[in-house]
């Protein structure tokens, strides 16, 4: 009998820790186990969880499994100029029903800002990472209240709508992560155009702004 007992607790306690796709209300992701405490879609394709990008400095982000160099090709990040620090920052799903990330120190760096009394669905129950690289969190009818799709920073996936009210933004430069100069979005004549947003200067440098939109074949 014990030797059945035994055997039949294996596969649970496997179970257990296996990687899962989905985070749920009331439980978080450490910065400590961050090579542990990941989420993974359901085909393995995307990562999700926390990623070095300097000195004791991390910051929540999803990037694909599979990469032919050993640094990881990030494709969304949710504090991308504000960092935590390497000992006690987590990202939970808090009880109100948000995805907040905290530092060590308990402070909200980033939040989904879901809760009951913000949303016309419900709060959040459930997050998940899709196949699809999209990190969405579902209320307890399972309707997206919000997703990383709709806040982009510098990639945009297979699938993912970049729409009039969204904007790309480059990073800073190749493994620096903070908000860059170099802006996609459609501007006023709701034409897809990049622009340089510099500390000094902003200016469209495609279409070409010498001439106009049906001139650039742009309307």
């Amino acid at each position: 009998s014990l030797f059945f007992v035994m055997l039949t607790a294996v596969p649970f306690i496997l179970a257990a820790s296996r990687p899962s796709n989905a985070l749920y209300r009331g439980g978080s992701l450490s910065v400590e186990r961050s090579s542990a405490d990941v989420l993974i879609s359901e085909q393995g394709t995307f990562k999700a969880g926390f990623y070095q990008v300097g000195e004791n400095a991390f910051s929540f982000a999803i990037w694909f499994s599979e990469t032919l160099d050993r640094q990881k090709t990030v494709v969304w990040m949710a504090d991308r100029d504000w960092p935590v620090n390497s000992r006690g920052s987590r990202l939970s799903l808090r009880k109100r029903g948000d995805l907040a990330l905290l530092d060590a120190d308990a402070n909200v760096v980033w939040t989904t800002a879901t809760t009951t009394t913000n949303t016309t669905a419900g709060a959040g129950e459930v997050a998940e990472l899709w196949e699809t690289g999209n990190l969405v969190l579902m209320d307890g009818d399972m309707r997206v209240v919000w997703q990383s799709f709709d806040h982009p920073t510098d990639t945009l996936l297979p699938g993912q709508p970049l729409t009039r009210s969204l904007r790309l933004v480059s990073r800073a430069a190749e493994g620096i992560y903070t908000t860059g100069y170099y802006v996609a979005h459609f501007n006023d004549d709701n034409v897809l155009s990049f622009i340089y947003d510099g500390p000094n200067t902003s200016s469209i440098y495609w279409p070409n702004p010498d001439y106009s939109v049906f001139q650039n074949g742009r309307t």
